[in-house]
């Protein structure tokens, strides 16, 4: 018998179910799964029983906690799908607006990080769901199959942190700095931020921002801890976007 999946979005940019959509297994997805709820791909208001519900997005109206008790009460498992739906995502930075993880209200049984999910990782992960096993993410931090990574731990902490991003950055992969970000002064959230992102933006010149989340604990603490351990200049001490880029401290409800 096929296994019943909902797909549910909240407040997001969609990207997450729109790269899950683009995978080359989404079709054999598809005839795998009796699809009870997307609204992507159909029109339906009911919130059915279900063995897996996918949510993504953070919540941050009222009327979506109503809805993610209720997807809580009718599946078996419910995944985070993507950073917003795990940490809260990018809202976070707003001053108006709440942007909390869908755990703040539910009770979770797995998390897809990323933003979006990196596909090979979502894949995998998809995979792992219809074979009704439980999500493996990597438990290592970007820094340990970084391309720019040296032993010499010392040096990069010592280097004044003043920049959040190189000058000038282009796609020249042959003739970039090789360099780690740290030692260029460059703020780079490798170490404290979940490897399985295949590096996509630090191949292409740019700075890990956090985006797959911690491997423990919640982001902030994390960014905090670490931060306390490097040069960082006086005017980024205060700059919330590094702590708050897809995360804020959980509050208790």
């Amino acid at each position: 018998m096929k296994p019943n999946f909902l797909i549910e979005s909240l407040t997001s940019c969609s990207g997450c179910i729109s790269t899950m959509i683009s995978l080359d297994i989404f079709p054999q997805f598809l005839d795998k799964v009796n699809l009870v709820r997307c609204s992507f791909m159909r029109d339906e208001n009911n919130i059915s029983e279900n063995d897996i519900a996918l949510i993504e997005g953070c919540v941050s109206e009222e009327k979506q906690i109503d809805i993610l008790k209720n997807i809580r009460s009718k599946s078996k498992r419910v995944i985070a799908l993507g950073t917003c739906a795990a940490f809260g995502g990018m809202l976070a930075l707003s001053t108006v607006k709440e942007a909390e993880p869908i755990s703040n209200y539910i009770e979770v049984d797995g998390i897809i990080p990323g933003c979006p999910p990196p596909s090979k990782l979502l894949g995998n992960c998809i995979i792992r769901l219809l074979e009704n096993k439980e999500i493996i993410l990597p438990e290592k931090n970007v820094c340990a199959d970084c391309e720019f990574r040296t032993d010499n731990i010392e040096s990069k902490f010592m280097k004044r942190i003043n920049k959040l991003m190189p000058r000038e950055y282009n796609l020249d992969i042959e003739n970039k700095d090789k360099r780690c970000f740290l030692e260029r002064g460059i703020l780079c959230l490798g170490p404290i931020t979940r490897d399985g992102c295949e590096s996509k933006c630090i191949k292409l010149n740019l700075p890990c921002d956090g985006c797959m989340g911690p491997i423990k604990n919640d982001f902030t603490s994390n960014a905090i801890n670490f931060l306390s351990t490097v040069n960082l200049a006086k005017g980024l001490r205060k700059y919330k976007g590094i702590f708050y880029r897809y995360s804020k401290p959980k509050t208790k409800r």
